[in-house]
């Protein structure tokens, strides 16, 4: 199921939930670019840039799953997804994380149909900005599928 699996890491992606990642520090008078950074300097990783960097991605501003997927329509993940953080204290419950999204994912998708209510108007994109971003509140009718 390469293409659920890259819809999932698209939704990842693109809401981009947590922009600034775990802080770190220098261990030692690092240079980077011609710059130094002196050792104990404070490192915020701007996980945003990465996941919508154009350098990076097929379609860095569009919601797309092929960004996730080859020419073959194999699901791939480039090292710019990084959603939970980067480095060697990347969330250490990434894996599960990921497994648990798809399980759920396509246990809900399978069991129900999701339908946009017709009185709810035009889907507002706008997203609520603070330590996370999260999106504004909105409606969803649910209906469980037939033949279960």
């Amino acid at each position: 199921m390469p293409y659920t699996q890259a819809m999932i890491h698209e939704t990842q992606r693109v809401a981009d939930t947590v922009p600034l990642g775990v802080y770190h520090a220098t261990t030692k008078d690092t240079w980077l670019m011609g710059y130094v950074i002196p050792k104990g300097t404070i490192i915020i990783p701007n996980l945003s840039s990465v996941l919508s960097d154009e350098s990076q991605w097929k379609f860095p501003h569009d919601f797309n799953p092929s960004n996730f997927l080859n020419n073959q329509g194999e699901f791939v993940k480039p090292e710019a997804f990084m959603p939970f953080s980067a480095g060697p204290r990347v969330c250490v419950g990434e894996g599960l994380a990921r497994m648990e999204l798809f399980l759920i994912l396509v246990t809900l998708l399978r069991r129900f149909k999701f339908i946009w209510p017709e009185d709810a108007g035009v889907p507002d994109y706008t997203l609520i900005i603070g330590l996370t971003h999260s999106p504004k509140p909105y409606r969803m009718g649910v209906r469980l599928r037939g033949n279960q």
